[in-house]
């Protein structure tokens, strides 16, 4: 008698455990992987963004690719394109000639920065809701490019007023404000590119807002360095110190999309 009473006791409290767990006081394991509607919650390995990158000295495009190493941690690879503009930089015209494109007096070099960089980005608070923020930090390191173009001028000559206007390469010690009537086109000194190599690395910021899983929108702000092996000759030396190093603020604003292999 005794025997059958506990053996019929084990069975309600049996019983009543697989009540309650059916009832959703505790998470079968189809709930454990499939979320509240049914679909697969699959871990992400892959992730792609681009959008624009400002900062204190120009602008320009941004690209990076990432892969998920855990659910806390995303290695990158990506790379910049931008304008340049140095910090001295004045654009003034010719004061007879108002139709003459405007330029910047002692500047001998337009430079470009192209970027090519590793990264990581820690997880530091993950979206709760749909119309959360994720918030994480972002650390880049590589290489940076400086590509030099020549800037070219239109010249008038004899002297003002100009009988003809003839496009040349900007060189200060022969150009002055009285002979240059404006800047030439852009497309001139293509051809004549030079390259400073130097060293990139920044930190930031990431705020994630995408409402979706696999749709995101990125803001990321932080500070960055850009360090040459020698100064890029922006300015000429009798006009402006060019400097080997620059360190600025920057922020981005991106689109992407993150799957599953």
């Amino acid at each position: 008698m005794l025997w059958s009473c506990l053996i019929w006791l084990g069975g309600l409290s049996v019983g009543s455990t697989w009540s309650q767990e059916t009832q959703g006081v505790m998470a079968t394991g189809d709930e454990a992987v499939y979320g509240a509607n049914g679909s697969a919650v699959v871990p992400l390995t892959d992730e792609i963004q681009y959008g624009i990158l400002m900062f204190t000295q120009g602008g320009g495009l941004t690209l990076r690719r990432g892969f998920y190493r855990n659910a806390f941690k995303i290695s990158w690879w990506g790379a910049d394109l931008l304008i340049f503009k140095h910090p001295k930089e004045e654009r003034i015209t010719n004061p007879v000639y108002e139709d003459g494109r405007s330029y910047v007096y002692g500047k001998v070099n337009a430079m470009h920065l192209f970027r090519v960089w590793k990264g990581g980005q820690k997880l530091h608070g993950e979206k709760l809701r749909k119309d959360a923020v994720r918030l994480s930090s972002l650390w880049r390191y590589g290489v940076t490019l400086g590509l030099l173009k020549p800037v070219y001028m239109e010249i008038g000559y004899p002297d003002i007023p100009y009988d003809y206007i003839a496009t040349e390469r900007y060189d200060p010690t022969v150009h002055y404000s009285s002979n240059i009537f404006g800047q030439a086109q852009w497309m001139y000194g293509l051809d004549e590119l030079a390259v400073v190599p130097g060293f990139h690395a920044s930190y930031a910021l990431d705020f994630e807002y995408g409402t979706e899983r696999h749709i995101q929108r990125t803001l990321t702000a932080g500070v960055a360095v850009d360090a040459f092996l020698s100064p890029p000759e922006i300015f000429a030396a009798s006009f402006e110190q060019n400097s080997r190093a620059f360190v600025t603020l920057f922020a981005t604003f991106e689109l992407g999309s993150n799957w599953t292999r």
